[in-house]
């Protein structure tokens, strides 16, 4: 029965004008691949692991012998990829990756990459890069009642598909974000504070460890309304460029951990900070209390994280961040997610000017990025 199904659709692809098929229909043969892939006439050239090589099954494809390549070849297919996107490994298809398709055509990287980036952001960390909104409850330095606003994203530049060792990859980006805090209870809603964000970061990722260097300007700004009812603030010009180092690893497919070292360049002399800081934290998903939706490509899955923030300024206590919530995002693509948590803040403020003084608060916050 096998043989009369693949010689039915060989004749019908002869008729077509057309022995095989790429990710974008493209006409080209199996021996064109880079991978060296054999899969047939009907099905599309995969990826290659060394000198291994996977295809991808298609509607018409025979299966047997593809199938068992694919099965003997699923073991390379998780260790290649899951460092790079936070969703459960065993559902993300690696096979229709850029990595993958640029192997094929004999690329060793491209421009404007959208595959999963290579660090991820930290899920605790009260200026995370992202889009969110949020309502603080009892914060003890800005107000009783305050909302905080995020606007921001990373914008991936160019990536390197193979870096030493050659299944290792290198990424260069442009991160821009806006920070800011509203007291929504009080007479006009005034905007408290707008901290802005330019970044330029380096990473690199393999198997389960990934790395960023990163160079970043951060300026901060009070908002007019706010300097009006407080007549006596004196306001000073908090702007800084940084450089730190940051390391992570996904100890086990639900355990992240991480850790970032860093300090600052330059600063205004108007605003003077401890130049080294330090930051840590670990994150928890409950894979087994989510879910896989496979023909939506979507999954849900709840987090556990915690923040840890060091500075020569904290001279009182430890800065924790803590948030408890809940993950919805893509099994493909570049793989962004929305996230529905709350948030506990022990330390110091994370505002600017405000920086140097110790508060906690509660809030709930709203995600969406990486």
């Amino acid at each position: 029965m096998n043989s009369i199904v693949r010689n039915t659709c060989l004749a019908l692809l002869t008729l077509m004008g057309t022995t095989s098929f790429l990710w974008a229909n493209e006409p080209i043969s199996p021996q064109s691949c880079v991978c060296g892939c054999q899969c047939g006439a009907a099905c599309q050239c995969g990826y290659s692991q060394g000198t291994s090589c996977g295809c991808s099954q298609a509607d018409d494809c025979v299966k047997g012998e593809d199938e068992q390549a694919e099965n003997a070849s699923y073991a390379n297919w998780k260790y290649w990829h899951n460092y790079s996107h936070g969703t459960p490994w065993d559902y993300y298809d690696a096979s229709l990756t850029e990595r993958a398709r640029g192997t094929c055509y004999g690329l060793t990287g491209v421009w404007l990459p959208e595959d999963p980036i290579l660090f991820r952001p930290f899920i605790a960390d009260p200026h995370q890069v992202c889009y969110s909104v949020g309502w603080r409850f009892n914060d003890q330095v800005l107000a009783k009642n305050v909302i905080d606003v995020s606007y921001g994203d990373t914008l991936p530049l160019y990536r390197w598909f193979y870096v030493w060792p050659w299944w290792g990859q290198m990424q260069v980006e442009i991160e821009g974000a806006l920070w800011a805090v509203f007291a929504p209870l009080q007479e006009s809603a005034p905007l408290i504070n707008a901290d802005y964000y330019v970044a330029i970061p380096i990473t690199y990722a393999i198997d389960k460890w990934s790395f960023r260097i990163r160079a970043f300007h951060v300026s901060s700004h009070i908002g007019d309304e706010f300097l009006i009812e407080h007549p006596r603030f004196i306001r000073k010009n908090p702007s800084a460029e940084f450089l730190d180092f940051s390391v992570s690893h996904d100890f086990t497919d639900e355990i992240r951990l991480y850790g970032v070292i860093g300090g600052i360049l330059h600063q205004d002399e108007s605003f003077k900070t401890k130049r080294f800081y330090a930051e840590a934290g670990t994150e928890l998903r409950l894979e087994g209390l989510g879910f896989i939706d496979c023909r939506q490509q979507l999954y849900g899955l709840p987090f556990y994280a915690m923040h840890f923030r060091y500075s020569a300024d904290f001279k009182k206590h430890v800065d924790i961040t803590y948030a408890l919530g809940y993950e919805w995002g893509r099994l493909r693509g570049r793989c962004k997610k929305v996230r529905l948590f709350a948030e506990y803040h022990d330390g110091y403020s994370v505002e600017g000017q405000f920086c140097k003084f110790p508060t906690n608060y509660f809030g709930i916050r709203l995600v969406y990025g990486y």
